[in-house]
């Protein structure tokens, strides 16, 4: 689900009157502007310093902040699967002399992310017949090979690989502690492994490579060790690839760890639940903090915890009635996700045709369903209906929705349609006028759409904010370029 709250309500509800220079002020204000990044650094900081009257603010700030970036890199880490998966195929096909040496391994990474050892087994195979290749990716990639034989029951094979593997670089190190993380051998010690490796390479200064970064990062949130993690990215250069290949004289391919993307949606959703539970424990806040709690639980936690907020919610009598109908379309979406698939349908239809129409409650509605990949006719007629005859920036929400509808729906022209009519056109790819979720869903729809150069631009404008959608800039200019037979128009650099 879509969100389409404005964070001034967390004043309204605290009762709160806080001075313009405020960090709690200031970081609200780098909320709404959608600066996440800057938003959490600058709560967090603050909370050492802030006085106990403070501190329940901060922290329901926090938990708002880091649930709509964890949200908001779900989207990005979908939408850069595809691209860079495409990507690496299209290397792939053009293996052979002069060809490139590492897509077997990112590739093969991409599908052990996903799930797929069996798939990913022989590309890595395959890189490790490969001759001249650095001693370090020569490791990591069998200790790679080793969770996918493990994965698959092999354990002989796996242990044996591991075995093998000298384990003196950082990262090598860091790839050995996320495998063995991943693989559940506690006695392995992956935490101690991993600080190991994390605390060499910052000797003399350094910044953590790309690859260290996001294997430690998984090891962090697999243990639950939130803080380090947000302290471990507080400096690092999200933009950064994580391999460099020279092809020949002109040609260099730059590789990324995909895993960042989904390693940051975890981070970011355990900083919202342990943040958001530390606010509800202030009793002015409880109601607020149990609201957002419940969205993140649904998200990234508990769906039981998820039902009893949102049901807490929807009865809560000092909650605005906007939150209280928001929290009946998340009590509908627990009920699909559960199985009740007909009771939740007859609950959002119910909501829709109230009288009169909330158009971010339709809003609501229509981006659950599209999530669910569920079917409610009568309110996606009353939505449409209401998204043609409204006008102005109060119906660009149900414009947005329908939109994400329809790209669920790989109907992707509609898609177009539809997000375009929600996005603010005289700040087209702005994300302080665009809500981020509709531009990643309209980027991804103009990519279906091979509208490259639209789809680039509104990733150009991202990356401002968010530097780490580097990684689907590139992916996706090596594929206009291949697919235009020219560089493209759109520079990213």
């Amino acid at each position: 689900m879509r969100w389409f709250l404005m964070s001034a309500v967390l004043f309204t509800i605290c009762g709160a009157a806080y001075a313009a220079g405020d960090p709690l002020t200031h970081g609200m204000k780098l909320y709404e502007q959608r600066h996440y990044e800057e938003a959490a650094s600058l709560l967090r900081q603050s909370l050492a310093t802030a006085g106990a009257d403070r501190l329940g603010g901060i922290n329901l700030a926090l938990g708002m902040t880091y649930l709509k970036s964890a949200t908001l890199h779900r989207e990005l880490q979908q939408t850069s699967a595809l691209i860079y998966y495409d990507y690496l195929k299209r290397l792939g096909t053009g293996q052979g002399k002069g060809g490139s040496h590492f897509v077997d391994l990112y590739l093969a990474e991409l599908l052990l992310d996903n799930d797929k050892p069996g798939e990913a087994a022989p590309l890595l195979e395959r890189f490790l017949l490969g001759e001249n290749l650095p001693a370090k990716y020569l490791a990591i990639a069998k200790a790679e090979l080793g969770l996918c034989y493990h994965l698959q029951g092999d354990q002989d094979k796996a242990k044996q690989l591991w075995e093998a593997v000298v384990a003196t670089d950082p990262e090598v190190q860091g790839a050995l502690a996320a495998v063995f993380g991943r693989a559940g051998m506690a006695e392995r010690e992956p935490l101690a492994m991993c600080d190991k490796a994390v605390a060499a390479a910052k000797k003399g200064g350094k910044k953590i490579p790309m690859r260290l970064l996001k294997d430690a990062l998984a090891v962090y949130t697999s243990l639950s060790q939130t803080d380090k993690g947000l302290d471990l990215i507080r400096n690092a250069d999200l933009r950064t690839y994580s391999y460099e290949e020279k092809l020949g004289k002109n040609k260099t391919i730059y590789f990324y760890d995909l895993a960042l993307l989904e390693v940051l949606t975890k981070l970011y959703g355990q900083a919202a639940l342990t943040y958001l539970a530390r606010s509800a424990a202030d009793p002015k806040l409880r109601e607020t903090a149990e609201y957002y709690l419940g969205e993140a639980h649904y998200r990234f936690g508990s769906l039981e915890q998820a039902s009893r907020f949102s049901a807490a919610s929807a009865a809560a009598g000092k909650l605005p009635a906007s939150y209280r109908g928001r929290a009946n379309v998340r009590e509908a979406a627990i009920l699909f996700r559960q199985g009740h698939r007909a009771e939740a349908v007859k609950e959002w239809e119910g909501l829709a045709l109230k009288q009169p129409a909330d158009p971010e409650l339709l809003a609501e509605a229509v981006a659950a369903c599209a999530e669910l990949r569920a079917e409610a006719p009568k309110l996606l007629q009353r939505a449409t209906a209401a998204a043609e005859s409204g006008e102005g920036k109060k119906f660009f929400s149900v414009n947005a929705a329908l939109g994400g509808y329809y790209l669920s729906r790989k109907n992707y022209a509609k898609a177009v349609t539809f997000m375009e009519a929600g996005r603010d056109k005289g700040n087209k790819n702005k994300i302080e006028a665009n809500d981020p979720l509709l531009l990643v869903e309209l980027a991804e729809a103009y990519y279906r759409t091979k509208k490259f150069s639209e789809s680039q631009e509104i990733y150009f404008e991202m990356g401002k904010q968010f530097p780490q959608v580097r990684q689907i800039q590139d992916a996706l200019q090596g594929i206009y370029s291949r697919e235009q037979k020219s560089a493209g128009d759109v520079r990213i650099f």
